[in-house]
């Protein structure tokens, strides 16, 4: 294994210089700078944790843990997508991401999932996709002054930073949109109350407010569909709904966009269809417009935003150890596709 001693012996310097030069330390000569990188480059040296950590206090690596597999269509693009922003930030300041996953729901108590940053191995944590963040992880995180950064979440804890969108607002926004288009009976697609998911319930918040103050003539409480992730559960609960209702609804609002496939399966069911029937909105933008078939009218999240944000956060308290808590609402844009009709 090639050592620092190796590179100095090669570049004709002192071991300390290139633990300066390794280290990114600036009372370097730029001329002696380009003897050790060369040499570096020749001899195809590589720090270790352990010594990095050892002269630095550092080990240039950040962990992401998130419950999303790579094989979920769906999901897994909306996880590659914020990826990409992080990934574009930290490699502009040469630091590496670990990848580490952790059940959706029922964590193994007996397994330490912060285990990275305790050995030393990460220098902060990335939360990606986490549907809530365990109190009892929160309360490790706040202890050890861990830095950490929430994507997609609100963890209520003095410590966790946090990126998110602005759901309420778009949501609200949504039904103001459908409203202008004539539509006054609108549902939505949103979770059974049993399923955490701050952001679909923000959403939720959003339709109810907007059709309260737009004078809509009915409960928007009596016009939400409860259902679950499940395709199987989406189309049954739509379905149900939608067999309900004294008048059908003209549009319907899905609170995530993998919901449509099953609603527009159930309203077939019953011999409606979108859009001509019933007007349908999604929610997220994680994939392309036409991959269900038909050009969806959307919500999209700015995901690479999204990382890219949630990166700059993370660094600024790797730099900023005493950094209080950040937070950061970025918007979401509207996406026009030919799922909504304007009615008279």
């Amino acid at each position: 294994m090639v050592t620092q001693k190796d590179v100095a012996e090669r570049a004709g310097v002192s071991f300390i210089t290139v633990s300066r030069v390794v280290n990114g330390e600036a009372n370097v000569k730029e001329e002696t700078k380009q003897k050790v990188l060369q040499a570096i480059a020749d001899l195809g040296y590589a720090p270790g944790f352990a010594g990095r950590a050892l002269n630095s206090g550092r080990v240039n690596t950040i962990a992401v843990l998130t419950p999303i597999p790579f094989y979920e269509n769906v999901r897994s693009f909306y996880l590659m997508q914020v990826l990409s922003g992080i990934e574009s930030f930290f490699r502009e300041k040469n630091i590496d991401i670990l990848i580490g996953f952790v059940p959706e729901v029922g964590m193994d108590a007996s397994y330490d999932y912060l285990r990275p940053y305790r050995q030393k191995k990460v220098d902060g944590i990335i939360f990606i996709g986490m549907r809530k963040i365990p109190d009892s992880m929160i309360k490790e995180l706040e202890l050890r002054r861990l830095p950490c950064v929430a994507v997609g979440d609100r963890p209520e804890s003095s410590l966790v930073s946090w990126v998110d969108t602005d759901n309420y607002g778009a949501g609200y926004s949504t039904i103001q949109r459908l409203w202008e288009n004539g539509h006054r009976r609108i549902a939505f697609c949103g979770l059974d109350k049993s399923i955490y998911n701050a952001n679909v319930s923000d959403r939720e918040r959003g339709f109810v407010q907007a059709l309260k103050d737009l004078g809509a003539g009915c409960r928007p409480e009596d016009y939400i569909i409860r259902t679950e992730y499940k395709f199987e559960s989406i189309e049954r609960d739509v379905f149900a709904a939608f067999s309900s209702y004294a008048e059908i609804p003209t549009a319907l609002f899905c609170s995530v966009d993998s919901m449509i496939p099953p609603a527009v399966s159930a309203l077939a069911k019953l011999n409606l269809s979108v859009p001509r029937d019933v007007s349908a909105v999604g929610f997220d933008g994680f994939i392309n417009t036409t991959y269900f078939g038909m050009d969806v009218t959307t919500n999209v999240q700015p995901l690479k935003s999204m990382g890219h944000a949630a990166a700059e956060m993370l660094y600024s308290r790797m730099e900023q150890p005493g950094l209080e808590k950040q937070e950061r609402v970025l918007p979401v844009s509207f996406y026009e596709g030919k799922t909504v009709l304007k009615i008279s």
